[in-house]
């Protein structure tokens, strides 16, 4: 569970930051929109209940999972509402003053108009991508050298499923009913299984029954496990169908995979360790995540080479891993940079997943840019090599 200062100074500061946006964006709207004042400040007050209940975000209770579940997303729309409007306002105030003949609110009116009805068709369109198609994106990767028993191997890629109060159960069966039509030889849950309470884990887990029960099914732990009680996460999930792997390793067929935890642990225990994940020994990898490249290669080359991605944001890449480690920054629309490496991995936000394969080469076709809940099926092949025609 978070540590309720760390909570406090959260509130305080994004308190701070969004007062002032919160105060331009409405006082524009009701300058430039005096007829719909009703829905302005009706928005404004349903957009900014969550601030009142902020005191229930570290408790996992009844009350707030409630609290979370209803007033989290307006609040976070209406502050992106209020931010990115304000920005707007100004740049129309700036235009302004070279027209200072017509009044303010005339001449953002129009202006105004058509960003508000962008931003309801887009918000509309956000919501049912969000919520209603599933799509399927499949990635060929090919990788040099790779070793016969892993040829054709397919994984199932799920990533921030978010499991929660208004999750329903049909939706969890389509997505796994749709993984297992498509006969996948390991499903990977990549991080943000649930909504930050552990209490909808059994949600989740009989879900997974739809699932051939021989299909080995791993995941990791996500950022919204760490908000919430990471220890009761893992608990939960030990001995269940779900494999969890904490800092830990386990051997797939001819892969080996490997789960990284996050770094909005709170605990040391529960920090990333790369060593036990990658099964290097520790007096060769003493700083998961700022370690030299080259060490990193060194410490994971008896577990020969790896393809690396990462998902978040609805939005798997794959990245090298010299960034991967290096300390060098990962942008969360980067897409799909691939170099050769030795081991690399499927990363959940801050997690990873290590994955034994042969160092990939850049190809444009292996990423994934889809929006809403997503399955990846990733097949492994080896490379051949085509002759060059002479002349």
């Amino acid at each position: 569970m978070l540590d309720p200062v760390r909570i406090l100074l959260f509130f305080l500061i994004a308190l701070a930051v969004a007062a002032p946006f919160n105060f331009i964006a409405i006082r524009a709207l009701l300058r430039v929109h005096p007829r719909r004042k009703v829905a302005v400040i009706a928005a404004a007050v349903i957009g900014n209940l969550m601030w009142l209940c902020f005191p229930l975000l570290p408790t996992l209770t009844a009350a707030g999972r409630v609290t979370r579940a209803i007033f989290g997303p307006p609040w976070f729309a209406w502050t992106c509402f209020a931010i990115i409007y304000s920005a707007f306002v100004a740049a129309i105030a700036i235009l302004w003053m070279l027209f200072r003949r017509i009044p303010f609110p005339i001449f953002a009116r129009w202006p105004s108009r058509v960003f508000l009805a962008l931003t309801i068709i887009g918000s509309v369109a956000g919501f049912y991508e969000a919520i209603v198609p599933l799509r399927v994106e499949r990635v060929v990767i090919y990788l040099d050298a790779l070793p016969s028993a892993a040829e054709g191997t397919r994984i199932a890629l799920l990533a921030d499923l978010h499991v929660g109060i208004f999750t329903r159960a049909s939706r969890l069966r389509q997505f796994f009913e749709t993984t297992e039509a498509l006969r996948p030889d390991i499903v990977i849950l990549a991080g943000d299984l649930v909504d930050d309470d552990p209490y909808f884990t059994p949600k989740l887990l009989s879900s997974t029954r739809f699932l051939d029960p021989h299909t080995p099914l791993l995941a990791v732990l996500g950022n919204h496990e760490m908000y919430g009680d990471p220890d009761r996460a893992i608990a939960a999930l030990r001995g269940s169908r779900i494999r969890l792997l904490v800092n830990e390793g386990a051997n797939v067929g001819a892969l080996w995979i490997a789960g990284l935890s996050d770094y909005a642990a709170q605990t040391p225990r529960l920090k990333p360790n790369l060593a036990g994940g990658a099964g290097a020994k520790r007096d060769e990898l003493s700083d998961p995540h700022r370690a030299p490249a080259e060490s990193f290669r060194r410490a994971a080359a008896n577990k020969s080479s790896a393809d690396t991605c990462r998902a978040h944001s609805r939005r798997p890449t794959r990245h090298p891993p010299s960034r991967l480690v290096a300390g060098g920054s990962l942008s969360p629309l980067s897409h799909g940079l691939v170099s050769t490496g030795r081991v690399a991995a499927l990363r959940q936000h801050r997690h990873r997943i290590l994955a034994r394969a042969l160092p990939p080469r850049h190809d444009r076709r292996d990423h994934v840019d889809r929006a809403a809940r997503f399955i990846d099926i990733s097949s492994f092949s080896r490379r051949e090599k085509v002759p060059r025609s002479g002349g």
